[in-house]
């Protein structure tokens, strides 16, 4: 027995630095590893300007803060990953937050229903961009953004200025805390990330990174693309109910207007969380770091005192260094083909030496 254990044990270690290099290695292509190292960095710095970060009532609180921006910036990342543009989050958030605050009473059968409702209308707002996109042929950012009017517009008509209310274990249930241990937040965020992970296992996720990587590739491949497109934009559609439900119980009530100064922020989380604009890389969790990485940044700023200006350029910086450092591997990868595609320099000289002498 003895023998047998010293056998297997270095098999045994082998194995398991074989998985942990595997999963690295995952998380690496998939561009999650630098904005989460940022993060952690960050996190640091927050520790130090805001000691109490590390107790629940102020980790409650930053981890509420950046919730509803981290969920709408991963349901933008679904659509930019098959390479199209969602204008809409905004204002799809603005409809469904007036419309919850309005109608949602005290009771649990009243909440649920709002909650499916919620999820129902942003993913039918998502669905139509999906189908404008797919069989009329509309380009992405003209289509979305003809629904953010629609939205926008809509929302203005169920609730003209802020009002309504929002039922006390609403909130609580979206922003408490579970078991006096964890918040709410951190739990539906864990989830959303879970259910990602295990969509991007399925026929439909490898398609959406085959649709964004290459459409005719795609095709030829067999990947019905209207199909994964359509699905894609109504996932996100539902991600930005689930944002806006967040979001209502986090104000305790509605306004028409909420979803507005959010849109350029939901980019600029996508792209800081490692997402290619052009389609075909990163992830949904990347997403959700970047969006906590905006937030951190502000909020830092604020504990020192620095003007609001400085950290809109600080975010503006942040969002260059992201784009520079996804875009490295696609210029590497230009200029090695050139290298391949230009002949060597010794057959360059033995064909203008052919050339001299037939002269």
């Amino acid at each position: 027995m003895g023998s047998l254990s010293t056998h297997t044990a270095p098999h045994y270690r082998t194995g398991i630095k074989a998985q942990v290099s595997r999963h690295l290695r995952r998380a690496s292509a998939s561009g999650v590893v630098g904005p989460l190292l940022v993060l952690a960095v960050l996190f640091v710095v927050y520790v130090v300007v805001r000691p109490a970060v590390v107790y629940l009532p102020q980790f409650n609180t930053m981890a509420n803060g950046g919730a509803g921006l981290a969920i709408a910036a991963a349901g933008g990342a679904v659509v930019i990953l098959i390479g199209g543009f969602d204008l809409s989050v905004g204002a799809v958030i603005s409809l469904v937050n007036v419309i919850v605050a309005t109608r949602i009473t005290d009771s649990v059968g009243s909440e649920l229903t709002m909650i499916g409702l919620a999820i129902l209308i942003g993913a039918g707002a998502g669905l139509i961009n999906g189908l404008l996109v797919t069989f009329l042929q509309i380009p992405s950012i003209v289509a979305t953004l003809a629904m953010s009017f629609f939205g926008g517009g809509a929302a203005l008509l169920v609730l003209a200025q802020p009002g309504g209310s929002v039922p006390s274990g609403f909130v609580s249930a979206f922003t408490g805390n579970v078991g006096n241990a964890i918040p709410a937040s951190v739990i539906l965020l864990l989830l959303i990330s879970i259910v990602w992970l295990l969509i991007k296992r399925t026929g439909f996720g490898l398609g959406l990174y085959a649709v964004g990587g290459e459409v005719n590739a795609a095709v030829s491949n067999g990947v019905k693309v209207r199909q994964v497109q359509i699905m894609a934009y109504s996932l996100a559609g539902a991600l930005y109910g689930v944002a806006a439900i967040f979001l209502t119980a986090q104000t305790s009530s509605g306004d028409p207007r909420i979803g507005q100064p959010m849109l350029l922020n939901v980019f600029a989380a996508i792209v800081i969380g490692g997402v290619l604009l052009g389609g075909g890389k990163g992830d949904l969790v990347g997403a959700i770091i970047g969006a906590y990485i905006l937030y951190v940044v502000t909020d830092v700023l604020f504990a020192l005192g620095v003007s609001s200006f400085y950290s809109a350029i600080l975010n503006g910086v942040l969002l260059l260094m992201a784009v520079v450092v996804t875009a490295l591997p696609s210029v590497r990868k230009w200029q090695w083909l050139q290298n391949r595609s230009r002949p060597p320099v010794s057959m360059v000289d033995e064909a203008d030496a052919a050339r001299g002498a037939s002269r």
